[in-house]
């Protein structure tokens, strides 16, 4: 008898289980349109990076009620930032364009938001920082723009985002080390700096090749150094073999989500943006900025970004920006 009863007794405990065990991360989908949030404005390098994302996820439906790129510009990206980590803590269906900027404004601003504030999702990619100048002017070689410098001290003006950010950073090392002094012209955008170099307002600006190659490709801009050999452009040399050797900062671009939200959707993101990356569309995205896959998630994301705040807070003592603490 207690023999025939057993399998019964196994056949309910087992009905049980799987009538009470909770469902699988994996189960775990957006119920909503996914809101991807940038503190800058369009047309810039980490929302072009976004909107990339979000048409790969719409075109090829992988997100069930689709993406939207939404730009929250003000307050050199405390408004973002804010928005993101403070407004919507636990929010599933929210993520968060993260670079460089995100890490560097909450230094200088003493602000309570690091990139503690947020949970980490992924990196994906890392952007070189080149050298632009107008066309028309003679200069082609970093050579060239530092001879000018010597000739009229702080009359060669570098255009720009805010100062401090790695364009500004970057410019004063290089002059540091070349023993010259250009002079900072910051906007409220880098895109507004291009447009000032496009008119002979500044003599040059470090950017990403995202955000002036149309006007490359136009004749109108000249690219003279590149943080690191670039593929579409196979003539222009790096810093370092023009013979400068100042640090070149990290241009990462990544994702990040707001506190709170539970492990199965930052797991399903994870995945979901692991799929993003291996799609034709992506692949075409990166060749043509030039872009360095480089990927990285959760917990090594968030020892890389605490890191890199140690690195920038570090320079930015030794550039005289702010004081240590």
């Amino acid at each position: 008898m207690r023999k025939s009863s057993l399998p019964a007794v196994s056949v309910a405990l087992a009905s049980f289980a799987i009538v009470v065990a909770p469902a699988p991360a994996a189960d775990w989908t957006p119920a909503e349109k996914v809101m991807l949030v940038t503190h800058a404005s369009p047309g810039n390098s980490i929302d072009i990076f976004l909107r990339q994302i979000a048409d790969i996820w719409g075109k090829r439906r992988m997100v069930p009620g689709g993406a939207s790129v939404e730009n929250m510009v003000g307050a050199g990206g405390d408004k973002a930032r804010r928005y993101v980590a403070v407004q919507s803590r636990g929010n599933n269906h929210m993520l968060f364009g993260f670079t460089p900027q995100m890490l560097i404004a909450p230094i200088r601003m003493r602000s309570d938001i690091s990139s503690a504030s947020f949970t980490p999702v992924a990196m994906m990619t890392d952007e070189p920082t080149v050298l632009f100048v107008n066309a028309e002017t003679p200069y082609k070689g970093v050579k060239d723009l530092i001879a000018a410098a010597r000739q009229k001290p702080k009359g060669i003006l570098q255009g720009g985002g805010q100062f401090g950010g790695p364009p500004s950073l970057m410019g004063k090392m290089m002059g540091e080390e070349a023993k010259v002094d250009f002079a900072y012209t910051p906007f409220k955008t880098s895109g507004e700096g291009i447009v000032a170099l496009l008119g002979n307002h500044v003599h040059f600006v470090l950017e990403q090749v995202s955000e002036a190659e149309d006007h490359v490709k136009a004749g109108k801009l000249r690219i003279l150094a590149t943080s690191r050999p670039l593929a579409a452009y196979p003539n222009v040399a790096s810093f370092e073999a023009q013979g400068l050797k100042f640090r070149q900062l990290s241009r990462f671009r990544g994702i990040m989500a707001p506190p709170g939200i539970a492990p199965e959707a930052s797991a399903y993101y994870i995945r979901l943006l692991d799929k993003t990356r291996a799609t034709p569309e992506w692949k075409d995205y990166v060749r043509k900025f030039a872009l360095t896959e480089q990927w990285m998630t959760g917990a090594a994301l968030a020892g890389f970004l605490k890191e890199e705040e140690e690195i920038y807070r570090k320079l930015m003592v030794e550039l005289g920006l702010m004081k240590a603490k």
